[in-house]
């Protein structure tokens, strides 16, 4: 029998010493020495005559062999090589000396609070030792120091960062960026331009301008003041005036710029007027950076918010001239009355929903200070034939609902192709020497949409030499149209021989387009037609004339003799 001895607990593990530091691995924390307790626990206890069987858990440190405990009384086996498992240290910093990265940082914000603010950053990153000095300048290299935050360095795992911030007014940042963030380091001095590509604002200055008070009409002088008062991102804009289109500089007051709390420039200027020139209508015109604003008597354009009721939108259907000479529908959306086009978006749809390309033209300025716009698409003429229905959509923050505009080929009745007549000039304007005026008529057609050119000897010619007058009808019950062209050419023109040919342009026309001729030779044999054709009438009446008084006189004669006779 064996004999039966108190169980041996195992002695406790003896733990390798920890590594030194290197520069690979950097210092231990002391937060994860911590854990490593190199007290044992206490071996449990066992009951009387049972063999120990349990498995000590022991924490192991990581750089030590990793092996199971060996129970006592077990042949020992062949030891196993140990493998060795890496510290779960950071990332290593770097000991070598280097200078900063930067890369920009922009604001993403959209709320309210942040929507007046500019706002930029840059951050430098991996720089060894710590210690940088951020500094700013906008686009013209000025300093910018007032509204610069730099934050604390930090430490991280491949080297130093440290960031900085630069906050303005959102017109002031915009009208000054790109702003260049210089971050100054003994191992280098980099340079980073940022800039903010937020919704971008509008550079053209806003201008308003206002009529001037009747009250200072009735002082002794009966003279006031329109004032223009000029809103952008610069200062010292320079404001001019017109009186009826032409500049005036007497009675002329520019104030200087001055900042409104935003970043934004405020510039006025006045312009002295007379009770008179107000009552006759003067339209006045206010110039600055390409915007003007207009102001007369029957203007009266101080308002510079219109309701969006206001805003019109109207459909153009193609000319025939154009999809005569290219071929192709133009469909115009014409938009009128906008107090700016920021935000304005006009697209063609055709029926099913496709959008065609649509180019935005410049904005025009009206008559009442606001703006109009057109949205031109084009179609093959043979699509605008066929009778397809197209739509404008026009939307505008000014807008509650997009706006919406439907536009197709109208379908007309009688329609009929023109009758052509050519006139040579009158001979009295010949014999007078004056200019000679060809005419030429078109008469008789339906629909009212035609052309009419001039050439002189198969030549085009320009078209400031002729005036043509738009279609009239010809009755209110016919649905029938009439125009006429007059060409104005030199008398030596006329007299030289050269053939005027008038051309006319009809959708109605058997190859949509007709024309007549005529010359010095073709008028003088039209007129000589008419001399003999009267010479004939006259002769004629003349032969009639002779033989109805021969024949009355022997009717006279025969009753005579008669009477002689019978007495």
């Amino acid at each position: 029998m064996t004999s039966q001895s108190t169980p041996t607990p195992p002695s406790p593990p003896q733990y390798p010493p920890i590594p030194p530091n290197t520069t690979q691995y950097g210092p231990i924390p002391p937060s994860m020495t911590s854990q490593y307790d190199p007290t044992p626990p206490s071996p449990p206890q066992h009951p009387p005559g049972q063999p120990n069987t349990t498995q000590y858990n022991l924490p192991v440190h990581p750089n030590t062999p990793q092996s199971t405990p060996t129970p006592p009384n077990t042949p020992q086996s062949t030891p196993v090589p140990p493998t060795l498992t890496p510290h779960p240290l950071p990332l290593p910093f770097p000991a070598t000396p280097r200078g900063p990265t930067l890369f920009p940082l922009l604001s993403c914000s959209s709320s309210s609070s942040s929507s007046s603010l500019y706002a930029v950053g840059c951050v430098a990153v991996g720089h060894v030792p710590a210690g940088v000095t951020f500094s700013w300048t906008d686009a013209t290299n000025k300093s910018v120091a007032t509204t610069i935050v730099n934050f604390p360095e930090a430490r991280g795992p491949g080297g130093n960062w440290a960031t900085s911030r630069l906050e303005l007014p959102l017109q002031e940042g915009k009208g000054r960026q790109p702003f260049y963030c210089h971050a100054a380091h003994p191992r280098g001095n980099p340079v980073l331009a940022v800039s903010n590509p937020g919704s971008s604002q509008p550079t053209a200055p806003v201008l308003s301008i206002h009529p001037p008070s009747r009250e200072d009409f009735e002082g002794p002088y009966r003279n006031s003041s329109l004032l223009c008062r000029v809103r952008g991102p610069r200062g010292l804009t320079p404001v001019t005036w017109l009186k009826n289109g032409a500049p005036v500089t007497a009675g002329t007051v520019t104030a200087g710029s001055r900042t409104d709390g935003t970043g934004a420039y405020v510039t006025d200027s006045w312009l002295s007027v007379t009770e008179a020139e107000w009552d006759a209508g003067t339209v006045y015109t206010c110039q600055a950076d390409g915007e003007m604003r207009n102001s007369s008597k029957s203007l009266e354009c101080g308002l510079d918010k219109p309701d969006s009721s206001d805003i019109a939108v109207r459909v153009l259907p193609p000319s025939f001239v154009d999809i005569f000479n290219e071929k192709v529908a133009k469909l115009t959306c014409k938009v009128s009355n906008l107090p700016t086009v920021e935000g304005l978006v006009i697209s063609w749809l055709k029926e099913d929903g496709q959008k065609l390309e649509t180019k935005t033209m410049p904005r025009v300025l009206q008559a009442n200070s606001l703006y109009g716009v057109e949205g031109v698409a084009s179609v093959c003429a043979d699509e605008w034939n066929k009778e397809e229905v197209y739509t404008c959509k026009v939307s505008h923050p000014e807008l509650l609902f997009p706006v919406e505009e439907k536009l197709q080929k109208a379908t007309e009745r009688d329609a009929k192709p023109p009758a052509l007549y050519v006139f040579p000039p009158p001979p009295e304007q010949l014999n007078a020497h004056e200019t000679a005026t060809v005419t030429c008529l078109a008469k008789g057609f339906n629909p009212p949409d035609l052309f009419i050119r001039w050439l002189r000897n198969g030549e085009p010619l320009p078209a400031s030499s002729y005036v043509t007058m738009p279609p009239v009808a010809e009755s209110q019950l016919a649905r029938s149209y009439f125009t006429y062209s007059a060409l104005s050419v030199a008398t030596e023109d006329w007299g030289a021989g050269n053939v005027f040919t008038c051309l006319v342009g009809h959708e109605r026309l058997p190859l949509q387009v007709a024309q007549k001729s005529v010359d010095k030779s073709s008028a003088f044999l039209d007129a000589y037609t008419e001399v003999e054709e009267d010479d004939d009438l006259d002769n004629l009446w003349t032969t009639a004339s002779t033989f109805i008084v021969l024949f009355i006189l022997s009717l006279f004669y025969s009753a005579t003799v008669t009477l002689i006779k019978v007495k």
